[in-house]
């Protein structure tokens, strides 16, 4: 009896002496024995000196170097096993792009093909990866995609921030698989503290500075810009205040100009601090030369609504049978028209989730479109020019009669206008005048023989870019009949320097007509066609 007693005393010595860290590192592996959790545990702490042991940093590729963004068009989707996400994603991901499962041989490929084939996972979607892993956090340790100079897409890898070497070598074994070049940044980082618009601006919070605590912000800086293109990086405290301090546990780029952050009622803990981060962002110009459009997503109780995948045209979104996970899906539709907004429950954390536990894999044959597009308010023109620049990664020739702009004015049909293949990889159109006022809507698209399509924006038709058309309304004040002519007479407009007639067979019509090109003065003659025409005077200030 005195004998158990000790034990009993000597357990409950040692449970007592448990720290948080070793308790929740217990209780996770005693549920997750195949794979280490999302955070350094009490052992590997011990062991931050192997970070980065036996990393072969490699030369910058080839520039210019652009920074694949992960809202662009991807192949495939990379996910380890043991799994970290429910088949039922995998099933939704395998309808579209190829799902690509680490494991660690055929034996366990075998295993694995069995599960997708009794959950209805697309087999001919699927394809392996043998490489031991050490955990399932796939966007940590999984491969940055670049095109580089030479026209190639290529991999970016760095030293993972976790002393993990199976998962550390992902990036490496990848791009040997897809014989794609490989190009080692040595820069500690990690995937969830990272995201990029692929035009050159990207954002992390500050623990990327923390862990390269060797180099200076600007060396840091420098090594994105070498391997990655980054010219604007945005490094940022985390709002959260977690152990993690990933950016994509509150930020999300949704396209090169929108950014999705997380919002929490006034009396949360971190209220002042997210709401500094959204203003720090605000008052940011995105890569088009314009404020960010933010977008907020209500997470009072640390939903992880902001760890979401962009797969294409879909949007998979973490959910946690909240009575907040409808509003979610509903910023996500309002932020993203024309994209399938689909909510998935799983074994999510506000720290961890959908996000966390899968990588796209870019298109490696993508159709890219480049181009900075019209947008807010112009100034009144004979035309509006849209040039782009269009690269077939295929290697397939991009099919001329494909490639349009399509325009509406004030939400109508759209128009089509064919672009022309002026130098090398450029194309141009051009978008008629419009009246003051006017609302445009358009976008660029363009089909090669490969197969593919792209748009710019990357959805199309449903969220075209806008702009806005400047100028004044000129009142007209008489109409003179006189000989077969007349004479139209305006009021003069403050602030104006020219005038311009412009002409309809209709009322409501569209006024497209410039019949003038530039006037000083206020008042206008013409002959007299017979047909009933109407017109409409617009001036152009400073």
């Amino acid at each position: 009896m005195t004998r158990l007693l000790c034990v009993l005393m000597i357990l409950a010595i040692s449970a007592s002496a448990e720290t948080d860290l070793e308790r929740r590192t217990r209780q996770w592996m005693e549920a997750n024995p195949h794979s280490l959790p999302h955070w350094l545990t009490p052992e590997e702490l011990t062991r931050l000196d192997e970070i980065g042991r036996g990393f072969v940093p490699t030369a910058p590729p080839p520039g210019p170097v652009r920074n694949v963004a992960e809202f662009e068009h991807m192949e495939g989707v990379l996910i380890r096993y043991p799994l970290g996400i429910s088949t039922s994603i995998i099933r939704e991901m395998a309808e579209d792009v190829m799902v690509t499962t680490i494991v660690t041989g055929a034996s366990q490929e075998t295993t694995v093909r069995n599960l997708y084939a009794s959950a209805g996972v697309n087999l001919d979607h699927c394809n392996f990866l043998y490489h031991a892993t050490d955990s399932y956090w796939s966007r940590d340790y999984g491969p940055w995609y670049i095109t580089n100079g030479n026209g190639q897409f290529g991999i970016v890898d760095f030293p993972y921030n976790r002393p993990r070497p199976n998962d550390d070598d992902i990036p490496v074994a990848l791009a040997t698989w897809l014989g794609v070049p490989w190009y080692g940044m040595n820069l500690e980082h990690t995937g969830g503290n990272y995201m990029t618009d692929g035009m050159g601006i990207s954002a992390s919070t500050d623990l990327v500075w923390s862990e390269n605590s060797g180099l200076t912000h600007q060396q840091i800086a420098d090594r994105m810009e070498d391997y990655l293109g980054v010219t604007t990086y945005h490094v940022v405290p985390d709002p959260n205040n977690t152990y993690i301090d990933h950016i994509d546990c509150w930020a999300k780029f949704l396209d090169v100009d929108k950014i999705l952050i997380r919002s929490v009622p006034t009396s949360h803990a971190q209220y002042d601090e997210i709401e500094a981060t959204v203003d720090y962002f605000e008052a940011q110009t995105s890569s088009y030369g314009t404020p960010y459009e933010i977008y907020r997503v209500y997470t009072p109780n640390n939903q992880p609504y902001t760890n979401s995948l962009i797969l294409n045209d879909k949007v998979l979104v973490p959910t946690v049978s909240s009575s907040w996970d409808d509003d979610a899906i509903a910023t996500y539709q309002a932020a993203m028209p024309g994209y399938e907004v689909l909510g998935f429950t799983g074994s999510w954390e506000s720290t961890d989730a959908l996000h966390c536990r899968t990588m796209g894999l870019a298109d490696r044959g993508m159709l890219y479109v480049h181009h900075m597009p019209i947008v807010g308010t112009v100034r009144l023109a004979g035309r509006y020019q849209i040039e782009a620049d269009i690269t077939a990664y295929s290697g397939e020739a991009v099919l001329g009669d494909s490639v349009a702009v399509f325009y509406r004015v004030d939400g109508g049909a759209y128009t089509r206008v064919a672009m022309t293949n002026t130098t090398g990889s450029t194309w141009v159109a051009t978008i008629p005048p419009q009246m003051p006022g006017s609302q445009v809507g358009y976008y660029i698209h363009a089909a090669d023989s490969s197969g593919r399509t792209a748009t710019h924006p990357y959805i199309g038709a449903p969220d075209p870019h806008l702009f806005l058309v400047g100028g004044l309304s000129a009142p007209v004040v008489s109409i003179v009949r006189n000989d077969g002519q007349i004479t139209l007479t305006w009021e003069t407009v403050p602030g104006a320097l020219t005038y311009r007639v412009y002409s309809s067979a209709g009322p409501y019509g569209a006024f497209s007509e410039d019949l003038t090109g530039v006037l000083a003065g206020t008042s206008w003659t013409t002959t007299i066609t017979g047909l009933q025409r109407f017109y409409r005077v617009t001036a152009t200030d400073e």
